[in-house]
């Protein structure tokens, strides 16, 4: 009896301990350093094939230790993304960490007025795309022709907004959502319509919308600003705006010279007649819309006061006084 009591004291320990043993491994972590890696989570990607990758990275003790973990705990819910794992975390806090989709998001703020360059600048920053990768994206013909951009890049087509990403998420998928928040707002009715009223379309809109949102330092001027750029429009008088020849040139840093006025560029608004080449910045909603409503006006011309605000004229002559008041009150300042 004593042996046999043995030997069921000894299956019943080995039962207990090989049944305690994924526990063990599951809330042992791999190691006692801290070191964060990160790890990705590609959508569609089945919970085997991660179990194996996390192993195979050395993430985990056991791939079906996690199998177990995710299954049972969190019914096999992973939420794609980038994960940041540490070698002293546990499988168990591994899959939780997955299960509650505690990923790494970016975030991308792009400001109205913000041009490809800028915004390359800040994508870099914010560690989604180096800044030269993703001028090449934004002139990528094939990538722009499935956006249904015949434009030559993606200026102007990136609202406003902050946004969030995932790097389980393609920066081209990622882009492409949000030049649809552009394709959406210009999709409503009414937007539609007023286009067709005044024979612009979208890409028109957007290229005399940035101009006004490089122009306007103050939203109730948009609207006038907008007026004398029409009324130019329909006189084919050239629109003469500063900002577009700064970005032809790209002279981004530097105040503008009379020499620049004369500078070979699609985007030089003093030696052509119409709209630039194609917008020069991400214009803002209030932009757009003073782009699509201008005000009822005779202005032809505006200088700025050197404060933010501008003085509207309607004949040439009127103007020169304006800006020979302004130059001289500029230079006495300086």
């Amino acid at each position: 009896m004593r042996k046999a009591g043995r030997r069921t004291l000894t299956v019943v320990t080995c039962l207990v301990l090989l049944a305690a043993l994924p526990v063990v491994v599951a809330v042992v972590p791999m190691g006692r350093e801290g070191r964060v890696r990160p790890f990705i989570v590609k959508k569609g990607t089945r919970l085997l094939v991660i179990a194996h990758d996390l192993k195979a990275d050395h993430r985990v003790l056991s791939e079906y230790v996690f199998l177990c973990c995710s299954i049972l705990l969190h019914r096999g819910r992973i939420v794609a993304g980038e994960y940041a794992l540490s070698d002293a975390m546990s499988t168990y806090r591994i899959a939780g960490k997955m299960a509650r989709g505690d990923r790494t998001l970016y975030a991308l703020k792009i400001v109205e007025g913000y041009n490809l360059y800028t915004i390359g600048d800040v994508i870099e920053k914010a560690r989604i795309m180096d800044c030269a990768a993703f001028l090449g994206l934004a002139r990528n013909r094939a990538f722009l022709g499935r956006l249904g951009i015949a434009a030559g890049s993606l200026e102007g087509y990136l609202f406003p907004n902050t946004y969030f990403f995932s790097k389980e998420t393609g920066v081209d998928e990622f882009l492409e959502k949000i030049a649809q928040r552009t394709f959406t707002f210009f999709d409503k009715e009414e937007i539609r319509k007023r286009m067709a009223e005044l024979h612009m379309d979208m890409y028109q809109v957007l290229c005399l919308a940035s101009i006004i949102e490089k122009e306007a330092k103050l939203e109730k001027e948009k609207k006038t600003i907008s007026a004398v750029f029409h009324k130019r429009l329909a006189l084919g008088m050239p629109l003469d705006a500063d900002p577009t020849v700064i970005y032809g040139l790209r002279s981004f840093n530097r105040d503008l010279k009379k020499a620049d006025l004369a500078a070979d560029t699609p985007y030089n608004t003093y030696r052509l007649e119409g709209l630039p080449k194609g917008p020069i910045c991400s214009p803002s909603k209030s932009s757009i819309m003073a782009a699509l409503y201008p005000e009822k006006s005779d202005m032809l011309y505006f200088v700025s006061r050197n404060d933010g605000t501008h003085v509207f004229s309607k004949t040439i002559e009127e103007h020169n006084r304006c800006v020979a008041y302004y130059q001289k009150r500029k230079n006495r300042k300086q």
